[in-house]
């Protein structure tokens, strides 16, 4: 036994790191839209002599998750552009739907931001009556802790000053978010973090992205951008390269008139709804999984907050859980309505 004592007093000790830490949020749940979010007739875009888009009709659904592909240079940026309103349109019209609120991510947004602010400072000049604690609490959840809070913006790095756009992005909720490279500087683990709140958002997203993996768990539409046109393909990455393969692709004027149809209440629009292709159908049950994922997860932390109510420590603190379990039962109204409106499409769908 003293001999293996003294083997074991040999062997060197390797310290066990600490978890590396990483961001936890979600999104918050907007508003709903209008079931048409963003309407393209007819749109061009050209700088100078050079056209990068001609022609250019879609609609974008409430609920979609559209992924822009295309080659670099093709005009995905420009496209996200002309969403925002961040660029005018050459020619067409562009229409966005009832309640919609557009929200930009670009690539860079940190040149958006006042570099001498300090963080802390700069959300509370957006944060429309949030209290520092919770501003504090939005920031430790992006990995600024402490004494971080009160860094200028322009010393950060280029993770840190994406990082901390993603955070003030979240103070002004959206129901139509529109992504450049969201991704970029974040760890794997951060972009699983992100891509799981995007899955359980019920708004619009529309997103570039050059992650492969990112793109095909997000996605339920991609928008091929070729040519100067834009090509409608239901469903995720993995369906897009197929029918890029082999299937027949649906043009974006034929993906107009499924999402008219698809908008539309008389018995005879219901009667096309029922005729959805299976990539359309498997979109609609996606987007019922995620609203049921949402539905459960608001349950969960609307008892959890009835449950904190037993205790009473304060009446600032009862009142701001009751103002926040009031916000949550709205939420989990709105997405049980949608969430019930989109079953009642897939059953129709299935008959």
């Amino acid at each position: 036994m003293q001999s293996r004592i003294k083997e074991l007093d040999k062997i060197e000790r390797i310290e066990i790191p600490p978890d590396e830490k990483t961001i936890h949020f979600t999104f918050p749940q907007p508003k709903p839209s209008g079931r048409v979010v963003a309407e393209f007739t007819g749109v061009a875009k050209a700088y100078g002599s050079h056209v990068v888009l001609r022609d250019v009709q879609f609609a974008i659904e409430r609920g979609d998750r559209v992924a822009l592909v295309g080659v670099n240079g093709a005009g995905k940026s420009t496209l996200i552009k002309l969403l925002a309103g961040t660029e005018p349109l050459t020619r067409g019209q562009y229409r966005t739907g009832h309640n919609v609120q557009p929200d930009y991510f670009a690539q860079d947004q940190y040149k958006e931001l006042d570099g001498d602010a300090r963080m802390l400072d700069d959300l509370m000049s957006v944060a429309n009556g949030k209290t520092v604690t919770e501003l504090r609490s939005l920031l430790g959840c992006f990995l600024f802790s402490e004494d971080d809070v009160f860094k200028q913006i322009g010393v950060l790095s280029g993770g840190e000053r994406n990082r901390y756009a993603l955070a003030r992005m979240l103070l002004n909720p959206s129901n139509f978010l529109l992504l450049d490279e969201p991704t970029n500087h974040l760890d794997l683990r951060a972009k699983d973090v992100l891509l799981e709140s995007l899955q359980e958002f019920t708004g619009t997203v529309v997103f570039v992205s050059h992650d492969r993996y990112f793109i095909d768990k997000l996605a339920t539409k991609v928008f091929e951008i070729a040519g100067g046109g834009v090509e409608v393909f239901p469903g995720n990455y993995e369906d897009y390269l197929y029918r890029k393969q082999g299937g027949s692709p649906v043009t974006a004027v034929q993906e107009e008139e499924t999402t008219t149809a698809s908008a539309a209440e008389s018995a005879q629009e219901s009667s096309k709804q029922r005729r959805v292709n299976p990539l359309k159908l498997r979109q609609l049950e996606d987007q019922a999984g995620s609203l049921e994922k949402a539905a459960a997860r608001l349950e969960a932390e609307i008892a959890t907050l009835e449950e904190r109510l037993q205790s009473f420590v304060s009446v600032e603190e009862t009142q701001q859980q009751m103002d926040l379990l009031t916000q949550r039962r709205l939420e989990l109204e709105r997405t049980l309505a949608e969430w019930e409106e989109i079953s009642m499409q897939v059953e129709e769908s299935r008959q």
